[in-house]
């Protein structure tokens, strides 16, 4: 069963989908899950990271209504697979060109260019909430979760590799307990 904020996403989801996936359109802070799921997978950052960028005045809020939600829609002993940046290598290859790291907040912004339906440039802000491995193992504790794992990876090139600063992502595997 998938989920997007983005109708559109979820419209494109569908068209190719296998018999028997699902998908909704839903707010990943609001999930409604209770005990449903053996996994929950939120990679590319997802909703994670990026509900507001931390720019609100409680910056861990959103970040903890997500993965809260992921870890109430486990079942007991059901895993969670999740990426989310890594500040230190935001704050290793930072570009002042581009953007700025916000220290207090551990927030990335940076201008960049999307293309929408139409492949016309348009240029938006992103606003990214970036982790060390610290506070991923502290945010999976929070809402209740066991860390399996935690590892430095790049989109589509996951595996067992320590934390490090070259790696844009890391990957945390947890774990809802069993009682």
């Amino acid at each position: 069963h998938g989920v997007d904020i983005s109708q559109r996403f979820v419209d494109l989801a569908r068209v190719d989908a296998p018999v028997g996936v699902t998908f909704e359109r839903a707010d990943a802070r609001l999930l409604t899950f209770d005990g449903e799921f053996d996994a929950v997978i939120s990679l590319c950052q997802g909703a994670f990271g990026l509900a507001d960028g931390g720019r609100g005045p409680r910056p861990l809020d959103p970040d903890t209504a997500v993965l809260a939600a992921m870890a109430r829609a486990l079942k007991p002993g059901g895993s969670l697979a999740l990426s989310a940046f890594s500040a230190y290598f935001q704050v290793r290859w930072l570009d002042p060109e581009r953007g700025s790291f916000d220290a207090e907040r551990g927030v990335n912004h940076e201008r960049t260019i999307i293309k929408d339906e139409s492949e016309r440039d348009a240029e938006v802000d992103l606003w990214t909430t970036c982790f060390t491995p610290r506070e991923l193992r502290l945010l999976m504790e929070v809402v209740g979760l066991e860390v399996v794992g935690l590892w430095s990876v790049r989109p589509g090139e996951y595996g067992a590799f320590p934390p490090d600063l070259d790696h844009e992502e890391f990957l945390v595997v947890a774990r809802r307990p069993l009682d």
